[in-house]
């Protein structure tokens, strides 16, 4: 059998046992291996294979001590997403390459910037082309200036975007806030002062199953923590001249959070462009049409965060149970004029 794809995954059997389970994906057949025996259920319940979301595609099974194999009705199509589950685990899902899918790209990571506060929260990797999904969090590893891995730095939870392009990856916030269990326990993910390198498996692929070939590696220098609210009194508003389609830019005092700068600033009733740029210092709006002289009206949305998850409304570290209701917010309204 020519396998076009396979994967290692961590099981948790109804024996409470950890085990590795190793997929075999192919037009014809997916086969789930276990390591030493496999558990003594009926065939149908120990593979599912179906499209996500649906009922168990139509096919028979065959098994051996260690694997089952799910022989579907009708061939698996070359794009098409499908999930395979066995018992205990989240579904895996995978995809038949086509012989001319294109191999997956990293295309940017942020934030951008070298140097990030102690209690820095989140990245955001961008991909080319939809990444596969379900335990992708082996393809990660967070280290130290001594080369030393970081003991479960992440939040495992999977955060995409709608075109699965993008994925959210979160360093765990019970860690990196002070006075939580995690954090007691474990300490923070990072410490002031020392380097650390976040590396993305090459060995990553994408829903067509198209490796990224390469590891890709973020560097990275922690700065003291950062546990200040954004303010936009020390942002620095520069207005366009009118009757042109010259970009506003506001210059802001901080980095903040890349995916939020493109949602929670925008111009009150002109529609246009977002920019983020200068390492996520700078954000701009290029109008669609040229602008219009007289007055104008920036929007900054409450929910605005720096890298530290600190936003305009409340710092990170605050004490949820006494903090006013995030109901009471409203964004900010800063007039500007167009001459």
């Amino acid at each position: 059998m020519y396998t076009v794809r396979a994967a290692v995954i961590l099981a948790v059997l109804l024996t409470g046992c950890v085990t590795e389970v190793k997929f075999d994906f192919d037009p014809d057949r997916v086969t789930a291996q276990w390591p030493d025996e496999r558990p003594d259920r009926p065939p149908g319940e120990l593979l599912i294979v179906s499209f996500p979301g649906q009922s168990a595609l139509l096919g028979r099974h065959q098994v051996s001590r260690k694997t089952v194999t799910f022989i579907p009705a009708f061939p698996l199509l070359a794009g098409e997403r499908y999930q395979a589950q066995v018992p205990g685990q989240s579904p895996v899902l995978f995809s038949i390459p086509s012989v001319d899918a294109p191999a997956p790209r990293l295309t940017g990571i942020h934030p951008s910037t070298d140097v990030l506060p102690a209690n820095h929260l989140k990245f955001y990797l961008h991909f080319s082309e939809s990444m596969e999904q379900g335990n992708i969090f082996r393809h990660f590893k967070l280290s130290d200036d001594s080369g030393q891995a970081v003991p479960e730095p992440f939040r495992e939870t999977e955060l995409w975007s709608a075109d699965e392009k993008r994925l959210t990856l979160w360093l765990h916030p019970g860690r990196q806030k002070t006075g939580v269990n995690l954090n007691r326990d474990l300490g923070p993910v990072l410490n002031p002062g020392q380097t650390y390198t976040l590396t993305i498996s090459g060995r990553w692929k994408s829903q067509a199953g198209k490796p990224l070939g390469a590891n890709h590696t973020k560097t990275f220098r922690a700065l003291p923590p950062d546990r200040t609210q954004p303010d936009p009194a020390q942002w620095q508003l520069v207005p366009p001249p009118a009757n042109t389609r010259t970009p506003l830019i506001l210059q802001l005092n901080e980095p903040l959070d890349w995916a939020l700068l493109q949602n929670q600033i925008t111009v009150e009733n002109i529609p246009g462009q977002t920019q983020v740029t200068r390492a996520e210092r700078e954000w701009r709006f290029v109008p669609d049409a040229p602008w219009p002289p007289g007055e104008h009206r920036l929007l900054i949305g409450w929910e605005l965060e720096d890298l530290a998850g600190n936003n305009l409304e409340r710092p990170f570290e605050v004490d949820l149970q006494n903090a006013p209701p995030h109901g009471l917010a409203q964004p900010r309204r800063v007039q500007f004029f167009v001459k």
